[in-house]
């Protein structure tokens, strides 16, 4: 059984030592690709090491399913030519417990009052501390610091990164056999990478060159990915993902600029650089996917006024037909994303369509938009934003009784702000290591003095 799950998940996921900053700071400079060429260290320096992971063959989030008591984990270890161990995120400690300071892939969800679902509760559900699952085709980059020796007597550092994945963690083990229980649960190892460096002369590391096994651009591409998914919490991801997807056009890519695009909306403020780097992924050779330069001109558009432009971007997703989106399933009618903002953009029309002479193409535009919301509620009943609009089209069309039975249901869906940062202040207050690995951007020590330094059990053997 052991042996068919990991045939099964062979392949699902790539760990990728990608570069290091000399210096240990985010926006310190960034040495990379690591490979073919590999950087030597210099004793007594901090770097910050940089590893990537990618989904690959997976239609849903990783894990998905009960990310609750699924766990999932970097372990990341640093030896010495004679296989020392000089640090470790990741490690196992009494009764095979997982370091709880290690890089998780997981859902960290909390109840109402602060406490985390780590029961099987799902009845409790309220809002998530934090959330580190990867979807589909993405990337995550995670940072580590690394300090070198000083006095290191070797000629090179090994680093090993791998992916791990146990069914249910300790605590839930232990909330059903008790408190004394280890964890003897398999191990599947999902994706490893291992990377030699140099300490010392540079000529010493030619017999530790290894070929990286994807092409520079899709590397460049992922760790571009990883930073722009932070979500804009830092002018220094953002910037170092601009850097990213440059290389990645230069390198011959669509996705390059398309993702360039990408990185400006995350900033917040739409330039003439979205607009040019939208216009360059549509005449690439190849181009980049339509649907793609057409969702991100659409928000483009919206941001910077051009609403019927807008409008047109969106609807022609709607109603695109290739034989690529046939050959791959692709239904942009499910997608909930896309007619909120079809409808947004139609109501926002709607608002300019002024005084009596324009009633007629006024009422027209508010049907065309609760259509739009009208088809995501299908798909979503608790589309908080088409409640809201909803609400406010019904309103305007004169349905009273409509508009209050959306607003009612906006009302109801609509998070409660209030206690969810009541809920996330006492679980962060309670945990320091999920308080951390909370913040916006996580830095994991490898040489924290109560890291977890055992080897793991039970492993059941994987790819990477």
């Amino acid at each position: 059984m052991i042996e068919a799950h990991r045939e099964f998940n062979e392949g699902v996921v790539d760990v990728d030592i990608f570069g290091v900053k000399p210096g240990g700071g985010i926006e310190d400079e960034l040495i990379a690709p690591i490979r073919p060429e590999i950087p030597e260290l210099e004793p007594g320096e901090d770097y910050l090491l940089e590893v990537v992971v990618r989904t690959l063959a997976l239609g849903h989030h990783l894990t998905q399913g009960t990310a609750d008591s699924n766990q999932l984990w970097l372990d990341v270890a640093v030896r010495d030519d004679t296989g020392r161990l000089l640090g470790r995120s990741g490690g196992l400690g009494e009764g095979n417990r997982v370091d709880p300071w290690s890089h998780f892939i997981n859902v960290y969800m909390l109840d109402r009052e602060g406490a985390r679902i780590d029961r099987r509760n799902a009845e409790d559900i309220f809002v998530p501390l934090y959330d580190h699952q990867i979807p589909p085709g993405a990337g995550d980059v995670v940072h580590y610091r690394l300090a070198v020796p000083r006095a290191i007597g070797t000629t090179g550092l090994t680093v090993e990164a791998s992916l791990h994945y146990r069914k249910f963690d300790t605590k839930y083990l232990r909330h059903i056999y008790g408190e004394e229980t280890a964890n003897e649960l398999p191990i599947l190892d999902l994706a490893r990478d291992t990377v030699t460096f140099p300490v010392g002369p540079a000529e010493a590391s030619g017999a530790r060159v290894r070929q990286p096994v994807k092409p520079e651009w899709q590397r460049w591409n992922d760790y571009g990915i990883g930073l722009l998914r932070k979500g804009g919490t830092g002018r220094g991801e953002l910037r170092q993902a601009i850097e990213a997807f440059t290389h990645v056009e230069e390198l011959g890519r669509p996705d390059g600029p398309l993702n360039l695009a990408r990185v400006y909306l995350a900033q917040g403020t739409v330039t003439d650089d979205a607009i040019a780097a939208l216009e360059r992924a549509a005449t690439f050779e190849p181009p980049a996917p339509a649907w793609s330069v057409a969702w991100f001109s659409g928000l483009v558009n919206f941001q910077n006024g051009a609403v019927d432009e807008a409008i047109a971007n969106f609807r022609s997703i709607l109603e695109a037909d290739s034989e690529e989106m046939r050959r791959r399933g692709f239904d942009f009618s499910r997608d909930v994303r896309l007619q909120n903002q079809l409808g947004l953009a139609l109501f926002e029309r709607a608002k300019r369509e002024r005084g009596p002479a324009r009633a007629d193409a006024r009422a027209e535009r508010l049907h065309e938009a609760r259509e739009s919301f009208e088809r995501g509620l299908a798909i979503d009943p608790e589309n908080v934003t088409a409640h809201y609009n909803l609400g406010l089209i019904y309103s305007q069309l004169g349905d009273r009784e409509a508009s209050d039975r959306h607003q009612a249901l906006h009302a109801k869906y609509k998070p409660d702000d209030n206690a969810r940062d009541r809920a996330i202040a006492i679980a962060r207050r309670a945990d320091p290591a999920a308080d951390h690995a909370a913040e916006a951007i996580v830095i994991y020590d490898l040489h924290r003095p109560e890291r977890f330094e055992g080897d793991r059990a039970g492993v059941a053997g994987g790819g990477g």
